[in-house]
């Protein structure tokens, strides 16, 4: 499915759990710590293992953004703590809810709907997995299980909010201008750019699948209650079946040399009986 791939293509914010090594191009802000070794610099001007080093760990707390499709299997084993993107936060879904008729939702991603959709169901699914996971932790670590359970649970509210907005967007206001556009238009002569222009795939995909359905409705009015014509292959087949057949005038010659008709017995019996007949 490429939309399905499309996407996936949507950047997530997060924020690691973890300290990794060999990701620090990961970090927006190309910054990098080393919690153990300190840097050295060589008199040289050369930099040092440890700063080699240091230039390539990506530090617990760091603020990155990973693809849907990269980031779903760290989530689902709570390497990462999953944000949503500023188009899908709460202000953005105040707006979408106050004016969906108006909202550019094609600027924010092409595919708007899909992506909010997968958004919404790894954040419930690896909720759920890493908030079971959560209880058989350490006792001695109860103060980072309780941060990370309160930031499950709002994450998990924020995305049950998220839903609940993409339907209302999606089966609102937008979906009945939809309807009204793809009926009322003329056309190929309507320009109908601007509009389409605001509408993401999906809805586009409707939009066209309306306006196809009212090109065959005027269509069917215009020609649907008219005679067909017959086609040339037709009129051959009706001029056959209206001939008649030819009758079926067998006949064989007696030892007198007069014919006389066989009846269809007759052409199954052997000569030699026919003969004790006569």
């Amino acid at each position: 499915d490429i939309d399905a791939i499309l996407a996936d293509e949507e950047l997530i914010p997060c924020t690691s759990l973890f300290d990794f090594n060999l990701l620090a191009a990961l970090d927006p802000d190309g910054t990098s710590h080393c919690p153990h070794d300190k840097t050295e610099q060589r008199t040289d001007g050369e930099s040092a293992p440890n700063e080699r080093r240091a230039l390539t760990y990506l530090p617990e707390n760091s603020r990155i953004k990973v693809p849907l499709y990269a980031i779903e299997k760290w989530a689902m084993l709570g390497f990462v703590r999953l944000q949503l993107p500023r188009h899908f936060g709460r202000k953005a879904r105040e707006r979408y809810e106050a004016d969906p008729g108006d909202a550019d939702l094609r600027k924010r991603n092409e595919r708007f709907f899909l992506a909010g959709q997968r958004l919404v169901n790894l954040i419930e699914s690896s909720s759920t997995v890493v908030a079971k996971a959560l209880t058989s932790m350490p006792r001695w670590r109860n103060a980072r299980r309780l941060a990370h359970t309160q930031a499950l649970k709002q994450l998990s509210e924020e995305a049950r909010d998220l839903r609940r907005t993409l339907l209302k967007t999606y089966a609102g206001e937008r979906l009945r201008k939809n309807f009204d556009w793809s009926q009322s238009s003329g056309g190929a002569d309507d320009d109908v750019s601007i509009y389409l222009n605001k509408l993401t795939e999906m809805e586009r995909r409707l939009y066209y699948t309306g306006a196809s359905a009212v090109t065959d409705l005027e269509e069917w009015k215009l020609i649907g209650n008219r005679l067909l014509l017959m086609g040339p292959a037709n009129v051959n087949n009706r001029n056959n079946m209206m001939t008649p057949m030819p009758k079926d005038d067998r006949s064989e010659t007696d030892r007198s040399g007069n014919k006389r008709s066989v009846t269809p017995g007759e052409e199954e019996q052997p000569l030699g009986q026919r003969r004790r007949l006569e």
